[in-house]
């Protein structure tokens, strides 16, 4: 049969080993085609895609909370591990466990691979991952911690710049090692953080070799239930219609949890104005390491709970301690957390120890967990006894007389306590994680001015907390004296026009 009503005869065969080779040199169909993730095949947002087929030297990536940025950034550097030769790949995180997590992202990407397509691997480590191809050729990913990148050229992934301590050299550094090759890419990928530093710079398009992405929650399936329509429509809308028309149920749910103020910047992109802060960010991080844990190698023993601590937890306390223990609770129990900041005074410095935080946990709970506390080595407690927590500073001094200090927060007491912080972290006497949540916490408290002149200490109402965390830290750090009034000595001072009293 001929002619133009005749049937189209369509022949299947297999590609050639070559043909398939070079339809899988492309990162989405390397991705979707070989990768799975929780046991099915991975499928990429649009913006994942542009992203991986991106071979712009400078990227960033200015993104909402929990759309997959850091995530993008490891498959892309894993994918170009698998594909090149020689290849060599730099994460640099806020802290030692989102270091290690780049590396274990990257080993669930290699496991999910097809065992024929899989490079040899050499390096299985914690922060190091190596593999070599059939000719021996050695191909590395690295992770390393709010540090400069430094050795060999290659490429570089950079995750909440804004958030690490030595922003400026970290970037500088970045620049450095990428600029060996013009294959080498440098990719930089944040939640926005104030409008200051070297990140705010890079977002504003005041380096414009950079390619910048700005992808908010409606570029993301897992909270966008129309990714298509969204990013149409949604930049038109205020924030509270585009969570309604657009919002899966969980963005909802975030949403219907902060201020809204918080949610922009968190989810949206919105940079908040910086203001003057009781404990400046760079402050802060001067007294951080970025390498704590609880076991291995971490400088800082550390141990962090989101939940009522066990027996096991306790021991753990018992035996890392290496001073004299000293602890802060911040009394919540509806809407607030209830914290407990433990400090070791070791002599030469305090080191954060253990912090535990109780989400609407009734009293009990909260008076069991400081029992045990001072069970395991607590030597001073110094607890929240405004408002609700009175009753239970009260039955903790009944059980554990002078062990239990109650501090009633007033504006003088509260100023005492910045001072008390603010002198340890100027002397570099504290040793903290490297923290978001911590950092944020302490960043947003600011000093006011009341109508009658008193000088207060409060988190911004846009911080979308009460700082529990921040003010847990300063009970820890006070002392015994600290805790009272000090009464002030006055001394005549006499110059030639004035007559002054300290």
């Amino acid at each position: 049969m001929s002619g133009k009503n005749a049937p189209t005869a369509i022949i299947k065969k297999s590609p050639a080993a070559g043909e398939l080779f070079d339809w899988l040199a492309r990162p989405e169909n390397y991705a979707e085609n070989l990768l799975t993730a929780e046991n099915a095949p991975l499928r990429l947002d649009p913006w994942q895609k542009e992203y991986l087929t991106d071979n712009s030297k400078f990227i960033n990536i200015l993104k909402s909370r929990r759309v997959g940025g850091s995530w993008a950034m490891t498959l892309k550097m894993f994918i170009r591990s698998q594909l090149s030769p020689n290849y060599s790949g730099t994460f640099i995180s806020l802290n030692l466990e989102e270091a290690t997590g780049k590396i274990e992202y990257a080993n669930k990407m290699y496991e999910s691979l097809p065992p024929r397509f899989r490079k040899k691997r050499v390096i299985n480590a914690r922060t190091e991952l190596a593999f070599e191809d059939a000719r021996g050729r050695r191909s590395t990913l690295k992770s390393i911690a709010s540090r400069a990148p430094r050795g060999k050229g290659g490429d570089v992934g950079i995750s909440e710049l804004p958030h690490c301590t030595d922003q400026q050299k970290i970037y500088e550094g970045a620049l450095h090692v990428t600029s060996r090759s013009a294959s080498h890419q440098l990719t930089i990928e944040s939640t926005p953080m104030g409008k200051t530093g070297i990140y705010f710079d890079v977002c504003r398009g005041a380096y414009p070799l950079f390619k910048r992405y700005e992808i908010p929650w409606w570029h993301c399936s897992a909270l966008c239930a129309d990714i298509a329509r969204a990013r149409e429509e949604a930049p038109n809308l205020s924030t509270r219609k585009r969570v309604e028309s657009f919002g899966t149920p969980s963005l909802r749910a975030i949403y219907a949890s902060m201020p809204e103020d918080v949610f922009r910047q968190e989810s949206e992109l919105a940079f908040i104005e910086a203001e003057e802060s009781a404990f400046p960010a760079e402050l802060v991080r001067k007294n951080c390491t970025e390498s704590f844990g609880a076991h291995g190698e971490a400088e800082l023993k550390f141990l962090s709970l989101c939940r009522e601590p066990l027996a096991d937890d306790w021991n753990w306390l018992a035996t890392n301690r290496r001073g004299t223990l000293s602890a802060g609770f911040d009394v919540g129990r509806k809407k607030d957390e209830s914290v407990l900041f433990i400090l070791d005074n070791t002599g030469q410095k305090t080191e954060t120890r253990m912090i535990v935080r109780l989400a609407q946990v009734d009293f009990a709970t909260q008076e069991k967990t400081l029992s045990e506390a001072i069970r395991y080595g607590v030597k001073k407690l110094f607890i929240d006894s405004t408002g609700i927590g009175l009753p239970l500073a009260e039955r903790m001094e009944r059980a554990f007389g002078a062990t239990i200090a109650p501090m009633h927060f007033t504006a003088p007491l509260k100023s005492r306590m910045v001072s008390a912080l603010r002198v340890l972290l100027m002397d570099k006497k504290i040793v903290m994680p490297l923290d978001r949540d911590l950092l944020t916490q302490l960043a947003s408290i600011r000093r006011m001015v009341s109508d009658s002149g008193d000088v207060l200490y409060r988190p911004t109402a846009a911080a979308g907390h009460h700082a529990d965390m921040a003010w847990a830290l300063m009970l820890a750090c006070q002392t015994a004296q600290d805790a009272q009034p000090q009464p002030f000595h006055y001394e005549q001072v006499t110059t030639k026009k004035h007559s002054w009293r300290f």
